[in-house]
């Protein structure tokens, strides 16, 4: 069975309850009394799992456990159309047609790297930045756009 071709359909696949209430909790006047997932009764979780404490953890481990999936993709831009409308619009009280440009844009299906991918990308990244020198402590600021292919 291939992965990357699965549709994901809702349903309800977990029984009731959904949330109980969070035992000794004292009740307040005009509030109802606070309510947690089931496997979360006993305190709310600060790790997803063990072992997983930063976000470079979570990046390395769902490369890990989702490797051959689809984990970010891009549309590249194919044109872009403009249309003039026409339009009614009330200037200083008086009804006047005013043309407006519209802009379309045609877009490409997308393109996906897999979570493996995207690991190696963003390793080859850090990898470059310690070439040039910034090691622990130092900062950066990247602006770019939201696209993985900037950084091809």
């Amino acid at each position: 069975m291939n992965l990357k071709h699965i549709t994901i359909q809702p349903h309800c696949y977990k029984k009731p309850p959904f949330s109980v209430e969070v035992p000794d909790c004292k009740p307040i006047e005009g509030e109802t009394i606070p309510r947690r997932h089931p496997s979360a009764i006993d305190g709310l979780k600060s790790q997803p799992e063990p072992g997983i404490e930063t976000l470079y953890d979570v990046f390395l481990r769902s490369a890990e456990k989702f490797g051959d999936l689809n984990a970010v993709g891009t549309r590249t831009l194919i044109k872009i159309h403009n249309e003039v409308k026409k339009e009614m619009r009330v200037v200083d009280g008086e009804e006047k047609v005013t043309e407006k440009n519209w802009e379309f844009f045609e877009m490409s299906g997308y393109e996906y790297l897999t979570f493996r991918e995207h690991k190696i990308r963003a390793l080859e990244i850090g990898s470059g930045m310690r070439k040039l020198g910034l090691g622990l402590g130092d900062r950066v600021h990247i602006f770019a756009g939201t696209r993985y292919v900037c950084f091809r």
